[in-house]
């Protein structure tokens, strides 16, 4: 399989807000306290892996 290059959609439209939301979701469904101090990194890294999730279910992959 080879890759077209060509992206279908932005993948980083939503990602801030969206991530949020699911990580203190997270967070609280298993009961994990996130330290103050470490919060915005780790918020930051889990908003770097959806978008990287996400834009790699946008691109489309074709047979050569």
């Amino acid at each position: 399989m080879a890759n077209t290059g060509q992206e279908t959609g932005s993948y980083d439209a939503g990602i801030p807000e969206t991530a949020d939301r699911e990580f203190a979701s997270a967070l609280e469904h298993l009961g994990i306290e996130m330290p103050p101090d470490l919060a915005p990194g780790v918020l930051a890294g889990y908003r770097s892996l959806r978008a990287m999730t996400d834009l790699l279910r946008t691109v489309e992959i074709t047979d050569v």
